[in-house]
């Protein structure tokens, strides 16, 4: 196969506001009063161009192969770097279909290896950054009895800018067992993604401009992903009872080989840093008196728990890992983090997903679980569905807060004493920074979905003319558990509350419980087949 792709875009805008409608409905601006008091436009075009092939081979299903080529232009970037070649080759060997293979299909029915290598080009980035752009005001100063028009001095360009290229190496290995029923499939990869589209290196202040990005950063992610299934029937009641069971488990981390940070400054990304990992001190507990507090290394100012930087009994105490008698982030940088090391990360490892279905008398049932083995949170100082009045003295106190804050009969709670925080030490108080005592484990198992079945016998539909007849009932979200369950309570904070950045709900809150709530839902349906 082969062939070539174009694909142009255009976008246009034009905006026009004026004031003083006679009527609510009014659709053409001369049915408004005044001057026009806004007026705005924009316009961006841009274009792909590529050629693209695809050979397939396969010899007695033994031996197959796929070579696969793209040659992709696009007007994003400059003329001599806009083109760029991504090939990819993938093989498999059907080993149970060698002559020499004599294993009974009882026992190994099928053997597959297979490999590939290839690439990918990402070029979704703005689509005149190479080129000098000049924006038009208007100045506030009457010159001649006019405001004047006048421009500014364009950005500075990027020395040049290029496909972000993704390269992939993949080894996978399919078998399946004892006739069929118990079926594997595997894959390993590796995959470098390089000229990734990034800031520039910082220049020096005396430049008077912003570096301009550009293709200056490199990423490597190591990944698996694994399925087993298991498909079987057996007689009850002289009736086939058909069963299945599917299990899927994924991973993968991702490093940070190359970033415009050489001094590795914790406040940005670095090389060698594993994506989402979390920096954070050590709690060593709670203060228990005046002697403990003078006697404990300095906290630094940037933790006050008051704005009078005075610490008192139940006020959070961070470990002194470098002992140098002070409590500090030190130069900020990984070789010298202060008291502060790796304490979690918030990518999710261990991905897993298992189906459960059955089939019995025209009865069906399936069972769908999603989750994920091992994800860390630190909340926000922004995450007051967590932190409550420990955020703002305005805030509601969650329900779990009650009976957990320490007090001198209750010196073994899991929040420290309340005071009154004032909204402009919210971000600097000795809950804001991360910290292992309240990194939250939100690792989790959901039950997706569950549905139960009838299909209407043939034999008592076919008078009416339809083929299959099925009613049913299923449940969504139904039910989730979590680590994170224990410490807030089921209810009060659900793990689909951290997800994603909604937007819509919080703009800028991140996954601080911002989100929608999975909800539950129950849907009755019918289905008729024709």
């Amino acid at each position: 196969m082969a062939g070539y792709n174009y694909e142009q875009s255009t976008w246009k805008r034009v905006l026009v506001t004026r004031n003083g409608l006679i009527f609510a409905d009014a659709l053409d601006l001369n049915l408004a009063l005044g001057q026009a008091i806004t007026t705005g436009g924009g316009y961006e075009k841009w274009a792909i161009l590529g050629g693209f092939s695809r050979l397939n081979y396969s010899y007695k299903d033994r031996y197959l192969l796929e070579v696969n080529a793209r040659y992709d232009g696009s007007s994003k970037f400059p003329s001599n770097q806009r083109f760029a070649f991504f090939p990819s080759v993938s093989a498999g060997w059907r080993i149970s279909k060698e002559s020499f293979w004599n294993v009974s299909p009882k026992i190994i029915s099928d053997l597959k290896l297979r490999a590939s290598y290839g690439s990918l080009g990402n070029g979704n980035v703005g689509s005149y950054i190479y080129q000098e752009q000049f924006s038009i005001a208007q100045s506030t100063n009457i010159l001649r009895g006019q405001l004047p028009q006048y421009t500014s001095n364009p950005a500075v360009l990027p020395d040049g800018i290029t496909w972000e290229t993704s390269t992939t190496t993949n080894f996978g290995l399919d078998f399946s067992l004892l006739s069929d029923r118990l079926r594997f499939v595997g894959d390993a990869y590796v995959r470098n993604t390089t000229d990734m589209f990034t800031i520039g290196v910082t220049l020096p202040a005396l430049f008077g401009a912003t570096a301009p990005k550009g293709n200056y950063a490199d990423l490597q992610t190591k990944g698996w992903e694994t399925s087993l299934t298991w498909r079987d029937h057996m007689e009850i009641a002289s009736k086939p009872f058909n069963y299945n069971i599917r299990f899927t488990l994924a991973d993968n981390k991702s490093v940070i080989n190359k970033y415009n940070n050489p001094n590795k400054l914790l406040t940005d990304y670095y090389a060698g840093q594993v994506i989402g990992e979390i920096w954070g001190y050590e709690t060593e507990g709670f203060f228990i008196n005046d002697e403990d507090v003078a006697s404990h290394a300095k906290q630094s100012p940037q933790m006050r728990a008051s704005p009078t930087n005075i610490w008192y009994a139940g006020d959070i105490k961070f470990r002194d890992l470098n002992n140098d008698g002070y409590i500090n982030i030190g130069t900020n940088r990984v070789s010298d983090p202060g008291d502060r090391r790796i304490i979690g990360n918030k990518s999710p490892r261990f991905i897993y997903g298992i189906n459960l279905g059955a089939d019995w008398n025209n009865v069906f049932l399936s069972f769908f679980f999603e989750g994920v083995g091992k994800q860390d949170w630190y909340p926000s100082t922004e995450a007051e569905y967590f932190w409550g009045q420990y955020n703002r003295p305005y805030n509601h106190i969650p329900l779990w807060h009650l009976g957990n804050m320490w007090t001198p009969d209750n010196t073994d709670a899991y929040l420290p004493r309340t005071m009154s925080r004032a909204a402009s030490n919210a971000t600097t108080r000795e809950l804001g920074v991360a910290q292992t005592k309240y990194l939250q484990n939100v690792a989790y198992i959901r039950m997706k979905n569950i549905q139960v079945g009838y299909d209407i016998p043939r034999n008592l539909i076919s008078k009416i003319g339809v083929n299959t007849l099925r009613v049913y009932i299923s449940g969504e979200d139904i039910w989730s558990w979590s680590p994170l369950y224990k410490i807030v309570g089921k209810g009060h904070l659900d793990v689909g509350n951290i997800g994603p950045r909604d937007q819509v709900i919080r703009p800028g809150a991140g996954a601080d419980g911002f989100n929608y709530p999975i909800m539950k839902s129950f849907t009755f349906g019918l289905s008729i087949g024709i």
